[in-house]
């Protein structure tokens, strides 16, 4: 006989063995059930919720369903959700006394709580509990703080807009101020009021007085204005032209300015709940069928195993 155990062989043994495997299936299954059954393993409820993300800013190449998965997984929901429900005594975790107790939470909460991605981009909220009101409870609470943390966030990150942008305004302001005050003193101290016009008319004017030769008045003022023009025109002509590029700037900064405030101060959801979580009426964990499967499968794979040890150890003896 070879080394290794051929068809025949197997069969053999199964039909050899058939009581002991029947026997220990039993036994399995029996015990698997009892094992099972809810004395030795808590029932937990599922409850789900599933999203899709609206007005949420992406960062960096994250698209809004992973920006979405981001906040849920925050450490603010996770501390306002234990907060809220009383997490911590709920689990069974006893803070005073085990210094791990942090630590211990934070993997339960992640077994219980799961956030996923769907294959159409909107996301999906798995919440597990002995209570199926409470993981009903705690999957609208999620959501609810989600919507809270992205507002906070999106406001956080407008009013840094505003400052920003109202810092501009002000320095614009105060830029346009300036110069109109120098334009100002041209203007009544000088008689400068438009550089253009006022040289045209001032010049025809002082050639009209001197070809009359009878009016000296009006050509000293014809003159001393021409002479006024002459040394404050490119002063006032630059001032005249750096102020309306400056108004313009101001006034584009103001239409940014304004969008902002209302960033701010607009009330916006952050998500479309598509499905809305509600308790459970019959338990998710755990599958008992799978659980006596499995348990069956592997015992009388083992059974097999060691029958045929014993079987070839036996045929070697002889």
């Amino acid at each position: 006989m070879g080394n290794y155990l051929n068809a025949a062989d197997l069969l053999k043994i199964l039909v050899k063995w058939k009581k002991h495997f029947i026997i220990i299936g039993i036994a399995t299954i029996l015990i698997s059930i009892i094992f099972s059954g809810p004395s030795f393993i808590e029932p937990k409820y599922k409850s789900f919720a599933i999203l899709y993300p609206s007005n949420i800013i992406p960062y960096a190449g994250e698209n809004q369903s992973e920006q979405m998965i981001q906040l849920l997984e925050s450490d603010d929901i996770m501390r306002d959700i234990n907060s809220t429900f009383h997490l911590m005594k709920h689990y069974k975790i006893d803070s005073a006394k085990d210094q791990y107790s942090q630590s211990r939470f934070m993997d339960v909460y992640k077994d219980n709580i799961n956030f996923r991605k769907t294959e159409y981009e909107s996301v999906e909220i798995t919440v597990l509990d002995k209570d199926p009101k409470m993981a009903s409870d705690i999957a609208d609470s999620i959501i609810d703080l989600m919507n809270k943390k992205a507002k906070s966030l999106q406001k956080e990150k407008s009013e840094e807009v505003v400052t920003i942008l109202k810092s501009q305004l002000d320095k614009k302001r105060i830029e346009m101020d300036s110069m109109e005050l120098v334009l100002k003193e041209l203007r009544t101290k000088y008689g400068i009021i438009s550089y253009d016009n006022q040289a045209r008319e001032v010049t025809r004017e002082y050639l009209q007085a001197l070809s009359l030769s009878g009016n000296p008045q009006a050509i000293d003022e014809a003159k001393h204005l021409i002479q006024n023009l002459e040394d404050k025109g490119c002063e006032f002509v630059s001032l005249n032209e750096n102020l309306w590029r400056v108004r313009g700037t101001y006034n584009d900064i103001k239409v940014q300015y304004e969008n902002a405030v209302k960033d701010v101060e607009k009330v916006l959801t952050y998500s479309n709940v598509i499905s809305k979580p509600f308790p459970a009426d019959k338990k998710s964990y755990p599958v008992r069928w799978i659980i006596v499967l499995i348990a069956t499968i592997s015992t009388l794979f083992l059974a097999f195993i060691f029958l045929a040890f014993v079987d070839r150890k036996v045929k070697t003896k002889i």
